[in-house]
């Protein structure tokens, strides 16, 4: 297993050049004279030697592949210039929104892939069932409906039904003997041991979890149900009938590990359409994460701090993919897998 992840690690360097030079390419389009204004942007010297520090130190006045190297390095070091969206540097600002974020794509990850592959594989237990015509229905209405109107209309729903639902994120400034360990506040809550912020949090996640769970598990338990009907016709389930095992022990030991391996394949995407939904969801939820930042530096036209979230968003995918592809490794015996130094193919 080390050498099959070692083999994967092998690609990363080819495609985060491949990431970054994109990425590059459209800073470089803007200019140097856009390029400047921008990096001088927050830069508190005002002494006249300012701007030639800026153009030697970002390598502005030199060619192009000089340039790179120069935006590169700085980049590494941290050093993606000054947001004027969230009025701070580029990667403090992106690490100071990036815990939220991660609270609300795991919170919402969680329960999308538990219950919409236990729901597909059950529907597909009974075709045309109870289950299968209800949660059949509800995909389909989740699946067509975008990110932005299911978060409207959760919002809209809330304040009808329960009169009201908080929303945003809540402000620890004011809390007396508040420690900020990881600027998470689920995971400070818990290390500050107050239980009341923790639930307070948690509550104010509804909303925005349960948009992102209604859109994106429907496309779960479609590829879960359709995948678990297709294992049912194979020999090896008809010979487990004709041994006499039970539907459910079938359903559950064979079909469903055999199910779960489309899901895992597309949860590289299914995680990119996570991100891609938290531009509209954090902005309508008024949540302070990467989403948002993203969704106001783009109205903002703000390259240096869109060119710093698409490289942490490749970043994540290029992680993400690498999780996938161990996880798949391990529930589909016949990829290439490596024990002890030595390759075999299961058959």
């Amino acid at each position: 297993m080390a050498t099959f992840i070692i083999r994967r690690l092998m690609f990363l360097p080819l495609v985060a050049f491949v990431v970054t030079l994109v990425v590059f390419a459209v800073i470089w389009s803007m200019g140097p004279d856009v390029l400047l204004r921008a990096y001088m942007t927050g830069n508190a010297s005002k002494s006249p030697n300012a701007e030639q520090r800026i153009v030697e130190k970002y390598g502005l006045d030199r060619p192009a592949v000089v340039m790179y190297f120069k935006w590169f390095g700085n980049t590494l070091r941290g050093d993606m210039g000054y947001s004027l969206t969230a009025s701070s540097r580029v990667s403090e600002a992106i690490l100071a929104r990036l815990p939220a974020s991660l609270e609300l794509l795991i919170l919402a990850l969680i329960p999308i892939m538990f219950f919409g592959s236990r729901l597909g594989i059950r529907a597909a237990m009974h075709p045309d069932g109870f289950t299968d015509s209800v949660f059949g229905f509800l995909s389909i209405i989740g699946w067509a409906t975008p990110d932005y109107v299911m978060a409207l209309l959760i919002l809209v729903g809330s304040f009808t039904i329960f009169g009201w639902l908080p929303i945003g994120n809540l402000t620890t400034s004011l809390i007396k003997d508040w420690n900020t360990y990881s600027n998470s506040l689920i995971i400070d809550s818990i290390l500050n041991l107050r239980l009341d912020i923790l639930l307070a949090q948690l509550v104010n996640l509804i909303q925005p979890v349960l948009t992102l769970f209604i859109v994106h598990s429907a496309y779960v338990f479609q590829i879960s149900r359709a995948t678990a009907l297709e294992v049912k016709k194979k020999d090896f389930i008809r010979a487990a009938r004709s041994r006499g095992v039970s539907e459910r022990t079938i359903m559950l030991t064979h079909v469903r590990r055999n199910a779960l391996i489309p899901v895992v394949t597309v949860g590289g995407e299914l995680f990119a359409s996570l991100f891609a939904g938290l531009a509209f969801v954090e902005t309508i939820f008024a949540r302070p994460g990467i989403g948002r930042l993203l969704t106001e530096a783009a109205i903002s036209f703000e390259v240096l701090t869109l060119s710093g979230l698409v490289l942490l968003i490749a970043a994540v995918m290029l992680l993400v993919n690498i999780v996938v592809d161990i996880i798949y490794s391990y529930l589909d015996p016949r990829i290439l897998l490596w024990d002890n130094g030595k390759s075999e193919r299961a058959e």
